[in-house]
């Protein structure tokens, strides 16, 4: 393994929001315990809690090698790995802290998730512009990601040219390799597929078409083109057919919406509700559907889960023509893509105006988007009365499907690909021209920007001389006052202690003469010296 993974919040946790981010995060340790069980795994960041927290849950998976903590802005064994994984677009606050060790000191490389919100926008088209470099990625996990990202870094350039002049960009590199799933734990056997059936409810000669995933119509999928299209398609075929919708509400607002909108839209079909925080029910729809389905019609999705989970799960999958499902879904293949219908560009300027001034919420900017996104109902009335009718069709596509999620989406070959990135991105660092640290631009020394506040400066040849004897330090060390200050590798109580017992032995002693003994870096010796001073345990003559 030749990458290091950042630890962040809740990236790799479903514990407090079950979203495509972090479900695409657990699966993806997950699947680092089964590529690298025995493997040491290096954990990158700001907290060690969290570091510790991701140890555990690799514990958990069945990884049996060492989890090591590597601290931002990183070390040498990091430099040796070459690389740090992100769970999201790499942020410049990384790249910075990265750069103070030396910009080609190891790369960084991020993957894209929703790209609809200003914070992702901005992101991800500032990508090149500094402090990132041409040996740092962000993986595009689809190729309809991917022209976004180009859309908006062409504006960034463009703008950048305009306005400044600037003719510099960076190239980071923009790989597509798409996200995992953890294909073993969608497998169904006959039995699993049989009591599941029992327990949810549906009876022998009923078709079961699943949706999963957050029930919401204005940030997810508008149920109105599958409830009609259902509503066709049982009067076409005469057959039974059930839509099962297991997931959860964000509020009963919206519980209340999806069921006006059943009884209006598809009156003859029949409606089974899961709980999806419920995860023994949820699993239940899972095992238990005839056939997926995910008409997403959102600009807040843009790769798309839950077809390649239920690939894995052999179910024909029926999805629109959109974002990701492009590329993981071959149609008449794997299941159907159902074409999707977008305006015109310069139809929503107005809609970009409105959020970016806060007139509409984020969540009605991508709603009202979603409004102007037509999926086919004619032509997903066929193809749900085709997957009814033919029940060799479904096993015919589900087997296809599972094959390819096998092939191309588990976890770990997912991971190989990122292991040849890390690579890839390796070569290209070698050939750098420069590795020396550079300055965080507008984070600078707090002692050098504000080098006009004082009366004096400390400097090379300043005079130090103790004030207290050696115990009279130990004494103050536990005031709150005095210790809220300290905190390892910066400054810490046994530094402190011997900086003052150093300055008592030698009576008298210039600042370079102390920070060339000390045994302690410059900047902990400095500031060890002036916590001493700041207590007034010694004297300083300028």
């Amino acid at each position: 393994m030749n990458f290091a993974i950042f630890s962040a919040g809740d990236a790799y946790s479903t514990d407090k929001k079950i979203m495509g981010r972090q479900s695409a995060g657990k699966a993806m340790i997950r699947g680092v315990a089964r590529r690298w069980p025995n493997d040491d795994v290096h954990v990158f960041g700001q907290s060690r809690a969290a570091g510790q927290s991701l140890a555990t849950q690799l514990s958990s998976e069945g990884h049996k090698g060492a989890v090591r903590w590597r601290e931002s802005p990183g070390d040498a064994i990091l430099d040796q790995l070459g690389a740090v994984y992100y769970p999201a677009p790499i942020t410049p606050a990384l790249a910075n802290a990265r750069n103070t060790r030396g910009p080609a000191s190891y790369s960084l490389f991020g993957v894209t998730h929703t790209l609809s919100s200003e914070g992702a926008m901005d992101q991800v088209a500032s990508l090149v512009l500094p402090p990132f470099k041409p040996w740092d990625a962000l993986i595009c996990t689809s190729n309809a990601a991917l022209g976004v990202v180009r859309r908006l870094q062409d504006e960034m350039r463009e703008w950048q040219a305009r306005e400044t002049g600037a003719t510099r960009f960076n190239a980071i590199q923009l790989p597509v390799i798409p996200l995992g799933v953890d294909t073993p734990a969608f497998v169904r056997s006959d039995r699993q597929i049989t009591e599941a059936r029992e327990a949810v409810g549906l009876a022998n000669d009923e078709v079961a078409f699943l949706f999963a995933g957050r029930l919401s119509f204005h940030a997810k999928a508008n149920p109105s083109a599958l409830y009609q299209a259902l509503e066709s398609a049982s009067a076409r075929t005469g057959q039974r057919l059930v839509c099962v919708e297991a997931g959860v509400y964000p509020n009963t607002h919206m519980a209340k919406a999806f069921a006006a909108a059943r009884t209006a839209l598809a009156p003859s079909v029949r409606f089974i509700g899961v709980d999806g925080e419920n995860e023994t029910h949820y699993r239940q729809a899972w095992r238990a559907a005839d056939v997926f389905v995910s008409l997403s019609d959102n600009i807040q999705e843009t790769f798309g889960l839950t077809p390649l989970e239920a690939m894995a799960a052999a179910q024909p999958v029926l999805v629109s023509d959109w974002n990701g499902y492009k590329d993981t879904v071959r149609d008449g293949i794997d299941g159907f893509r159902i074409p999707v219908t977008l305006p015109m560009a310069g139809a929503g300027s107005d809609l970009a105006v409105r959020h970016a001034l806060g007139r509409d919420t984020y969540d009605f900017f991508i709603g009202r988007v979603s409004m102007a996104t037509v999926v086919n109902v004619e032509i997903l009335a066929d193809r749900i009365a085709a997957l009814a009718n033919d029940a060799g069709l479904r096993k015919t596509l589900g087997a296809a499907g599972a094959q390819r999620a096998r092939a191309l989406f588990d976890w770990p070959v997912i991971l190989d690909r990122y292991v040849d990135l890390a690579q890839n991105l390796a070569d290209i660092r070698r050939a750098a021209t420069s590795s020396a640290p550079e300055a965080w631009p507008l984070r600078p020394d707090p002692f050098a920007l504000f080098a006009d506040f004082p009366t004096h400066t400390l400097t090379a040849t300043s005079k130090i001389q103790a004030r207290v004897a050696l115990g009279g330090v130990e004494a103050l060390l536990g005031l709150e006052i005095a210790r809220y200050s300290l905190i390892d590798p910066v400054l810490t109580a046994e530094m402190i202690l011997t900086v003052h017992r150093m300055i008592h032995q030698q009576g008298e002693i210039d600042t370079q003469a102390l920070i060339a003994t000390s045994g302690l870096s410059h900047p902990q010796t400095v500031l060890a010296l002036m916590w001493l001073a700041k207590l007034n345990l010694v004297e300083l003559r300028p």
